[in-house]
C-alpha cells in the first residue's frame, strides 16, 4: 500500500469513527441514550474491552461484532407499582445504553468472549492473523 493510500485510508476511518461517536452522543441527548463509559486495550493476541453497564441484566445486553467494530446495546425496563397511604402510585423508568467502538485492528467474528459481572461487561476478542503475502506479478 502506497503512502498516499494509507494516509487516505487512515482519514476515513478516523472520519467514521468520528461520525459513529457523534451520531451516539445525538441519540443520548435525544434519545436518552447513555454512553456506557468503555476502556479499550490490546495484547498481541487479542483485543479487550470492558464496558461500565450498572443496573443492566445479562439478559438485556446485545452484542454486535463485525472483523473492524463493535456494538454494544442494552435496554432497562422497570415498572413498579407503590401503594402509599392509600395512593395508588405508579413509577417507570427506562434506560438505553448504547456504544459503537471502530476496533484498531481486525478480529475473527467467530473467537468472541464475552461475560458481565457487577455491571461490567468484558469482551475478548482475537485478532485475525494477517500476514503479509509476495505476489507474483503475470
Amino acid at each position: 500500500m502506497m503512502l498516499g493510500d494509507r494516509v487516505f485510508k487512515e482519514m476515513h476511518d478516523m472520519m467514521a469513527e468520528m461520525e459513529r461517536e457523534l451520531n451516539a452522543i445525538r441519540r443520548e441527548f435525544s434519545e436518552d441514550y447513555k454512553m456506557p463509559l468503555v476502556d479499550m486495550y490490546e495484547t498481541p493476541e487479542e483485543i479487550v474491552i470492558k464496558a461500565e453497564m450498572p443496573g443492566v441484566r445479562k439478559e438485556d445486553i446485545v452484542l454486535n461484532v463485525s472483523p473492524t467494530e463493535i456494538e454494544i446495546s442494552a435496554e432497562i425496563k422497570d415498572e413498579k407499582e407503590k401503594n402509599v397511604q392509600g395512593y395508588h402510585k405508579r413509577e417507570r423508568l427506562i434506560k438505553r445504553f448504547y456504544r459503537s467502538l471502530v476496533l484498531p485492528t481486525k478480529v475473527s467474528t467467530e473467537k468472541v468472549k464475552a461475560k458481565f459481572e457487577n455491571g461490567i461487561l468484558e469482551i475478548r476478542l482475537k485478532k485475525e492473523k494477517s500476514e503479509k503475502k509476495r505476489v507474483a506479478i503475470e
